[in-house]
């Protein structure tokens, strides 16, 4: 029919990242004409990517506690990887990058150092660089620099992964063999004596266990506050947790302070049992049979046998899950 259109090909021309020209050529009197218009396009999954890629990436990083062996393979590549590593202390890790032979730009960063390597961050995020976190030892941010990194990184629109690796506190909680399906991590508690006085008396109803950090200078101190606030509570400290010198200590306050080697040295970490649940009337049978399972236990103890043999003998028994033995059979031996 005169004067109509007919379509005879269509194709599309790339037109910058949001938009495309679409050539549309058709047969009008004999002759080939085209016409254009533009189109949006919505942004393709690669394009997202580029986008992140250009944002940055911080990697937080757990490094070993005193064993170079705990280092995890996917830490190890990461610092191969990165651009640059923030470190608590650069002498400590220089010394761990060394026995990797791993050759990256180091920088410090601690609370004096903090507001100039947030912007430096920022920087190395803004040209799409990767930044691994690390302290001393274990993983950043718990009772270590690391937070403010990370709100700064997420703020940024970077993204931000944390790899599992080694916690002593977390370590501490297992090895204590208290109930543990919920507990408190307190950090470092306070310094001066009478804020820490107030502190442990204000511990004295708290049924959750507490985990605490504590410098070598202060723990005999704590554990004398313990024993004058907390005499009858039970108390597991570890020192120098998987190094050479490894000591687990478990008793009363005042037991294991005659127990620990003196001068006090290394990194200690500390949990304090959570106090005993208040029995409703109907639960007298129970605390019975608890009191009969802490004296079978305390017996054998006593005969030579070993924790996780007492343990053992006491499930075939009474048929009770091994974390409530563990307890009682350590509570047997106070």
């Amino acid at each position: 029919m005169r004067g109509s259109l007919r379509a005879r090909s269509f194709f599309s021309l790339p037109c910058g990242p949001r938009a495309a020209v679409s050539v549309e050529r058709r047969q009008h009197h004999g002759r080939v004409v085209s016409l254009t218009r533009r189109r949006r396009l919505k942004p393709d999954a690669a394009s997202a990517g580029r986008a992140a890629a250009a944002r940055g990436r911080l990697l937080v990083c757990p490094t070993p506690l005193g064993n170079l062996e705990d280092i995890t393979l996917r830490v190890l590549r990461a610092l191969r990887e990165c651009d640059v590593i923030f470190a608590e202390d650069t002498r400590v890790t220089r010394k761990l990058l060394q026995h990797f032979d791993i050759r990256k730009p180091l920088r410090s960063f601690h609370e004096r150092v903090e507001a100039h390597r947030v912007g430096e961050l920022r920087e190395h995020l803004d040209e799409g660089k990767t930044v691994a976190a690390v302290t001393d030892a274990g993983t950043p941010g718990i009772s270590d620099p690391g937070a403010a990194l990370v709100r700064t990184a997420r703020a940024h629109g970077a993204t931000v992964e944390v790899l599992p690796g080694p916690s002593a506190a977390l370590s501490a909680i297992v090895l204590s063999g208290f109930e543990c399906s919920t507990f408190r991590f307190d950090g470092f508690p306070p310094r001066k004596p009478g804020e820490r006085r107030a502190y442990l008396q204000a511990l004295a109803s708290e049924q959750r266990p507490v985990i605490w950090f504590e410098a070598p200078s202060r723990v005999v101190a704590l554990l004398h506050e313990l024993a004058a606030v907390l005499p009858d509570r039970n108390l597991f400290v570890v020192r120098e947790y998987t190094k050479k010198f490894e000591q687990q200590l478990v008793g009363t306050a005042t037991e294991i302070d005659a127990r620990l080697s003196k001068p006090a040295r290394g990194e200690f970490t500390l949990v304090l049992a959570g106090t005993a649940r208040h029995a409703a009337p109907g639960d007298a049978l129970a605390a019975s049979e608890e009191s009969g399972i802490r004296a079978a236990a305390g017996l054998l103890r006593r005969a030579g046998v070993g924790v996780k043999d007492v343990v053992d003998a006491l499930r075939l028994i009474t048929g009770r899950s091994k974390n409530s033995l563990y307890r009682l059979t350590l509570d047997s031996s106070d």
